[in-house]
């Protein structure tokens, strides 16, 4: 007798269905880290920094559109276009931007029961070493150091993206 094979994309989508109910903002299980994040940027929503379904779709769970991408790319954007003096004003601003991303991704790798890779631990240790220097440089210092820290931002949300297809 000939049993039949499950297919594969019904189990795919109910395995990406359990990893957005475990991540929901009704989750009350918060650590310090990311609760903190969430008020460091800002007027954000209490969900701010939720993982949230690929496309920004809503979730069974009442799942919100993720707000940290947009916060983190208009963040992007005022370091790519501003002068040295602006870099200066922005330093705290990139201090709590990038806090959260770290922290929203930390929060997601946890609730996925996912152990960090190098390549996610050495991209850190870079972002916060970026964060310690930049606190005493001057703005033309900063000027010069602001395409590799914007990289490495870009390299952070990439990352991120790739665990939110998991």
């Amino acid at each position: 007798m000939h049993t039949p094979l499950i297919p594969i994309r019904p189990l795919l989508t109910l395995g990406i269905l359990i990893i957005a109910a475990a991540c929901s903002p009704g989750k009350t299980d918060r650590s310090a880290d990311s609760a903190g994040a969430g008020a460091m940027m800002g007027a954000a929503p209490a969900d701010s920094g939720q993982m949230a379904i690929p496309g920004g779709a809503q979730g069974m769970s009442g799942m919100h559109q993720d707000t940290l991408v947009p916060k983190v790319q208009a963040h992007l954007q005022r370091l790519q276009t501003a002068n040295a003096d602006s870099l200066r004003a922005l330093v705290p601003d990139d201090r709590q931007v990038v806090t959260a991303l770290i922290a929203d991704c930390e929060q997601m790798m946890r609730q996925m029961k996912m152990e960090p890779p190098r390549k996610w631990r050495n991209a850190v240790q870079a972002l916060r070493t970026d964060l310690d220097r930049m606190t005493s440089m001057t703005g033309a210092q900063l000027e010069q150091a602001m395409p590799e820290h914007r990289a490495r931002i870009e390299g952070m949300l990439a990352m991120r993206r790739d665990m939110m297809r998991m």
